[in-house]
């Protein structure tokens, strides 16, 4: 890669970082080949992004970015992984997958662009409910009280016509 594709990759990379305000570092040394195609498989399915860049390229890249806040991690083999909408997701994901691969290693984390994460941040991120487990809680939250409301009001008439139902019984019975 000569010092032009460099840099282009350097800005490409930058303008992807600016608008994505949650990160997780990876250890990744000691993984597989066949490891890190299933680790890039899931980080995908999971909506996220996953990226191995050289420290020194990243650093450059992270410039101006909410990852600059994460600087000092970029020690050693460090992959960048992000996600733009829920970080909770991205840090099941990772977790989950270091148990199973424990040659994954968590270094730090970025939520929402300015709350940094260290390792076991990150592990007690992907112990919260996601995003769409939350939205579903709330809507059903928001529907008990309707749902509650017409059983009330319909309660007397359901019981008016049990007490018909029994007494046109009762008459034709005899």
């Amino acid at each position: 890669m000569n010092r032009t594709q460099k840099q282009e990759f350097i800005d490409e990379l930058q303008k992807e970082l600016k608008t994505t305000p949650n990160f997780i570092l990876v250890d990744f040394r000691g993984l597989s080949v066949p490891d890190v195609t299933e680790f890039r498989r899931k980080v995908k399915a999971s909506g996220s992004s996953y990226r191995v860049v050289k420290n020194r390229l990243a650093l450059r890249a992270a410039k101006g970015t909410p990852l600059e806040k994460l600087e000092s991690q970029f020690v050693g083999t460090t992959g960048i992984a992000w996600n733009g909408e829920d970080p909770v997701v991205l840090a099941k994901t990772l977790v989950d997958f270091a148990k199973e691969h424990p040659a994954l290693a968590v270094k730090a984390g970025l939520v929402s662009s300015d709350q940094v994460l260290d390792a076991d941040g990150v592990k007690a991120l992907s112990a919260m409910p996601g995003l769409s487990e939350l939205r579903a809680s709330f809507l059903g939250l928001l529907q008990a009280p309707a749902t509650k409301l017409v059983r009330l009001l319909g309660t007397p008439a359901t019981q008016m016509a049990q007490v018909l139902k029994a007494h046109q019984d009762k008459e034709g019975g005899e």
